[in-house]
C-alpha cells in the first residue's frame, strides 16, 4: 500500500516516519527545495506542555480589538486580512468561552505531554543532534498582575500534572544570572521543569535521515493542486505536472492544507497565523543563558541554541503574507536588549538573521488528527504555535488511527467528526 504524505515539516516529516516504521510504503511530497523550510523552519525552538493553552482564551476579544490601533501589539489583526477571517474568526470568538477553553487545554496537555514524551525517546533512541536542552523553560513577569493570569493557568495544568515551581527574583537571578539588571524589574517567575528546547529545523533533517535511511522517500518540488477521488475515496494527487496514485494521503502541510482539502469539498477550520523571529549568532559571547526565557510582559522568547540565540514574539493574523515587517524586528532586538543588556553589546546587530512563518490555528485551539469524510485521506494540521511540540504526539496518534491500532491517548478530540463545522457536503 502506497502512502502519500504531503507536506515535509515538522508534522509531515514525523507522520512519514511513524507509518513506515508500522511497516507503511511511505513518500513525503514537498513543494519546496528542501525540508521543514516553512513554519519548522526558525520558530521557537521549544517543546512546552506549560503553553498548552489555547490563544482563544476567554480575554482574546480584547487583545484583538485593541491590536487594531495598535500595529505593535503582540496579537495583531490586520484589517486588509479581516474578510478572510470572518467565519473563521467567528469560530473562534465562539470557542474562547470559559468551558471550551477549559477542555481544550486538558486535552491539549494530554496531547504535548504524550509527544514530548515521544520526541524524548526518538530523541534517546537515535541520538538526534539539534542543540537539545532538558532544563526546562522560564516565564518572568513584572507584575503582580500578570503573574496572576500565568498562576492560575499553572494551578490547572499542574492538577493535571505539569511540574514546576514559583521562583522568587533572587531565585530568578540564580536560575539564569544574565538576567540581572532586570532584577528590580521582577516580580516572580515560574520554571516548569517538563518544558525542553532545541533546534526544530535540525531536528526535522535528523529525523528525515533515518527515515530515509530505512526506506522512505521523499520529492522536493512537487506542489499538489488537487486531491484525485473516485467514489469518494482517495486515488491520489494531482500536481502541476502528473497525477500521483495512492492507496493513502494524509495532509500535513501546515497553512496550506486548507486550500488542498478544498479540492475535496472539505472546510478545515485552519487559519494562518504570522510569527517572526530574529536568530543572532553568539559566538565569543560571555554569559549566555542555559534555558528559554518568556518575557510575559514583553511578550518575547529568548532561546538559546547552541552558538546561537533567537528571538521570538508577535503573532499577526495576516492571512497568507510571509513578507518581513521590519518594525516588528527592531522591536524584537530592543526587547532583547532589555532582558540582556550586556550580551546585546557583545553581538553583531545587523547579522541576525529574520524569519516569519505562518502557524496553522485551528478555530477551536486543537489541531485536526485523523479521518476525513473521504475513504483513506486524513488530515494532521492545526498545530498552531505548538507545532514541535505536538508533532511527534500528532504523529504517534495519526499513524494508530490509519492502521487500525489501539491509540495510547484519547483521539476523539482531535477528530476531524468533533462537530459538523469541519466538512461540507
Amino acid at each position: 500500500m502506497t502512502n502519500l504524505v504531503i507536506g515535509a515539516g515538522l508534522v509531515g516529516i514525523t507522520s512519514a516516519y511513524e507509518l513506515l516504521k508500522r511497516g507503511q510504503s511511505v513518500t513525503l511530497l514537498e513543494q519546496q527545495e528542501g525540508p521543514a523550510l516553512g513554519a519548522s523552519f526558525a520558530n521557537a525552538g521549544m517543546l512546552t506542555p506549560s503553553m498548552s493553552d489555547p490563544w482563544n482564551s476567554p480575554e482574546v476579544y480584547k487583545y484583538l480589538a485593541k491590536s487594531l490601533f495598535n500595529p505593535s501589539s503582540f496579537m495583531c489583526l490586520r484589517l486588509n486580512a479581516i474578510p478572510s477571517l470572518i467565519g473563521w474568526g467567528a469560530k473562534f470568538l465562539h470557542y474562547s468561552s470559559e468551558s471550551y477553553y477549559n477542555a481544550a487545554l486538558k486535552d491539549n496537555f494530554n496531547l504535548t505531554t504524550y509527544s514530548l514524551r515521544k520526541t524524548q525517546e526518538i530523541a534517546d533512541k537515535y541520538d538526534l543532534q539539534y542543540c537539545r536542552k532538558s532544563k526546562g523553560t522560564l516565564s518572568i513577569f513584572n507584575t503582580s498582575k500578570d503573574f496572576a493570569v500565568k498562576e492560575n493557568l499553572y494551578k490547572k495544568l499542574s492538577k493535571l500534572g505539569l511540574k514546576g515551581s514559583i521562583l522568587t527574583p533572587d531565585e530568578i537571578i540564580s536560575l539564569v544570572p544574565s538576567l540581572a539588571s532586570m532584577r528590580s524589574q521582577l516580580y516572580k517567575g515560574i520554571h516548569y521543569h517538563q518544558d525542553e528546547s532545541g533546534d526544530a529545523h535540525l531536528f526535522c533533517k535528523a529525523l528525515l535521515a533515518k527515515y530515509l535511511e530505512a526506506g522512505g522517500q521523499i520529492r522536493y518540488g512537487v506542489s499538489v493542486k488537487s486531491l484525485a477521488i473516485s467514489n469518494k475515496k482517495i486515488t491520489g494527487v494531482n500536481t502541476e505536472s502528473e497525477f500521483i496514485p495512492a492507496t493513502r494521503v494524509v495532509v500535513a502541510s501546515g497553512a496550506n492544507s486548507p486550500a488542498i482539502l478544498k479540492s475535496a469539498n472539505i472546510n478545515l477550520d485552519v487559519k494562518p497565523a504570522k510569527g517572526y523571529s530574529l536568530t543572532i549568532n553568539v559566538d565569543g559571547v560571555s554569559g549566555l543563558p542555559s534555558l528559554p526565557v518568556v518575557n510575559d510582559a514583553m511578550n518575547v522568547v529568548v532561546t538559546p541554541l547552541g552558538n546561537r540565540l533567537r528571538l521570538v514574539g508577535t503573532a499577526e493574523f495576516a492571512g497568507l503574507d510571509l513578507s518581513i515587517d521590519k518594525k516588528r524586528m527592531t522591536t524584537l532586538f530592543e526587547m532583547f536588549e532589555c532582558m540582556y543588556p550586556e550580551i546585546a553589546s557583545q553581538v553583531d546587530r545587523d547579522s541576525a538573521l529574520p524569519w516569519a512563518g505562518l502557524r496553522p490555528m485551528s478555530c477551536d485551539g486543537k489541531p485536526f488528527i485523523g479521518a476525513s469524510k473521504i475513504k483513506d485521506l486524513y488530515v494532521n494540521s492545526g498545530q498552531g504555535p505548538l507545532g514541535w511540540t505536538l508533532a511527534m504526539g500528532s504523529a504517534n496518534l495519526l499513524a494508530d488511527i490509519m492502521l487500525g491500532y489501539p491509540t495510547e491517548i484519547n483521539a476523539k478530540p482531535f477528530s476531524m467528526q468533533r462537530s459538523d463545522r469541519n466538512e461540507t457536503a
